[in-house]
């Protein structure tokens, strides 16, 4: 939500805003600058906090500027770690040399820092703090080449940390602290209800987290799989207010014809305006070689190409704000006791198959890595940590885009609400499945529906470019790090090739993305 370079030292100054950032001395503080976010610059003897934080519905001015006596001081301070949106805040104590950074609960764009002697660098778009020479962090590579699922503070290259959810970070001359948040308190089931009550309630939350932003009908885009979870914020913008934009990637195989049958019925019936790129025309790249400008993240986005053709379209548009279905996917957990053995006889095949692909790949010393329990992961958070990572895969090539990414599938208080359900609401997202059968007739989303999925992208593409890979990892920059064997890798591009198999599939995109980032932080 922000970018800034701040010496410490400069924290003595008295801070000023100069039209477009906050100065002090040499520093500089640079908000996300939008119209779905504000600025508030608050000061009062000896101190002073900078807020960054997206607007309510009922508006604000972009940047406000106020002079304030030491309990208003207070008041504003305590007003913004409650605002209930997301938001980023920047505090500073002038004796001392003394700055904190707040971040939010939402996570919508994340922030990185870079921490030296005296000096704190701070950016939603990590590939800023990578243009100097940056080492891989062998640990946390190791637990990403075995496809765990960690967010964290701690990122892939070290000394950058990312700012979880409500976490914060803070400096002083010679010492810098990152700490992280008390956890979410666990659900509790929900007292029974009638089943139109829960389908009430569940509009009523989604209805909420859609209304608490502004809205403008031909400035906003959505993005339209086909699936459940983007057609329900479909018809939850419409039944409030009309999108104007839909954008889809369409894919290839088996599922295409189901896919454009029911992204037809949908922009149909909600009178959308849709546009939609080829995921045969715009693949993933496989080229392992960095490019030049554009420095990867540390949360990637594997369908960037497709995505940012969307994204690009949807700025062409004029649009400014992007709702998407992030998050969709954690509203109805099954929880382990309500597993059946058959479920869990499957769900130990699945994972003997993920272990005996990433032995195949991984070191001895990388195996031990990826098997320890990571200490370093963020407590448990209101949002759920798989929806925060899936945000920060794509919030600043979004960003990048002059779009502010909504996602109201990941609201705090509808993953609540769907969490606390009965188990009958939850499973095969029963609820979901009868909100679009209200808003869309039951022949959109039938009972047997079957989930769209780019599953079938890599494995053909793999193949197609099997020669092309074989070639370029004749230098391996994560084998030259200890961390995989050259030869389980060409075992398991040759598996993947020739058999087409899921899991190793999975297990090996992995390994090339994080190859390209090993050979780009170099």
């Amino acid at each position: 939500m922000l970018k800034a370079s701040i010496a410490l030292t400069d924290l003595a100054f008295d801070p000023h805003w100069d039209g477009s950032a906050v100065c002090f001395g040499d520093s500089r503080i640079a908000p996300f600058a939008h119209p779905a976010l504000e600025t508030l610059l608050v000061r009062t003897d000896g101190q002073w906090f900078m807020a960054v934080r997206e607007r309510r519905a009922d508006g604000g001015a972009p940047v406000r500027r106020l002079d304030v006596d030491a309990a208003e001081f207070e008041q504003r301070h305590r007003e913004c770690l409650l605002w209930p949106l997301d938001y980023l805040m920047v505090e500073a104590a002038q004796a001392g040399c003394r700055v904190k950074i707040r971040a939010g609960v939402f996570g919508v764009l994340p922030v990185y820092a870079r921490t030296g002697d005296d000096r704190l660098e701070l950016s939603w778009d990590a590939g800023d703090l990578t243009r100097v020479p940056t080492a891989l962090d062998i640990e946390i590579a190791s637990h990403r080449l075995a496809l765990h699922t960690m967010y964290s503070a701690r990122q892939l290259a070290v000394g950058i940390v990312m700012l979880t959810e409500r976490a914060s970070l803070s400096l002083e001359p010679g010492k810098a602290s990152h700490h992280y948040p008390p956890p979410a308190s666990d659900t509790q089931p929900a007292p029974p209800r009638a089943a139109d009550a829960w389908l009430a309630e569940f509009a009523a939350h989604l209805r909420e987290a859609i209304d608490a932003r502004p809205f403008i009908a031909d400035r906003a885009a959505i993005e339209l799989s086909g699936g459940m979870d983007s057609a329900t914020v479909a018809c939850g913008l419409a039944a409030i207010k009309r999108p104007h934009a839909s954008l889809g990637i369409l894919l290839e195989g088996e599922t295409r014809v189901p896919q454009l049958r029911r992204r037809g019925a949908i922009v149909e019936r909600l009178g959308l305006h849709d546009h939609n790129v080829e995921i045969a025309a715009l693949p993933p790249s496989l080229d392992l070689r960095p490019v030049p400008g554009r420095p990867l993240g540390f949360n990637q986005e594997y369908y960037l190409e497709a995505c940012a053709a969307l994204w690009d379209q949807a700025a062409a548009l004029g649009c400014d704000r992007l709702y998407t279905g992030v998050g969709g996917d954690e509203l109805f957990p099954d929880y382990r006791h309500e597993l059946s053995s058959e479920g869990e006889a499957f769900d130990v095949q699945r994972e003997r198959a993920h272990r005996t692909a990433v032995d195949r790949l991984l070191t001895p010393r990388a195996r031990e890595a990826a098997r320890s329990l990571h200490c370093f992961g963020a407590p448990a958070s209101p949002v759920p940590a798989t929806s925060l990572a899936a945000q920060a895969c794509r919030a600043a090539d979004i960003a990048r885009r002059g779009l502010w990414p909504v996602n109201p599938l990941s609201d705090p208080y509808l993953v609540r609400f769907c969490h606390q359900l009965p188990v009958e609401q939850r499973r095969g997202r029963a609820l979901m499945q009868r909100y679009l059968q209200a808003k869309l007739g039951e022949d959109t989303f039938p009972a047997g529906y079957r989930k769209e999925t780019f599953e079938q992208v890599f494995p053909d593409l793999i193949a197609a470019n099997a020669a092309m890979l074989a070639g370029q990892l004749r230098e391996c920059a994560l084998a030259d790090l200890g961390l995989v064997d050259v030869r389980g890798v060409m075992d398991l591009l040759d598996a993947v090739a020739t058999r087409r198999e899921r899991v190793p599939t999975a297990v090996l995109v992995s390994f090339l993305w994080l190859e390209r980032l090993a050979r780009q932080l170099g």
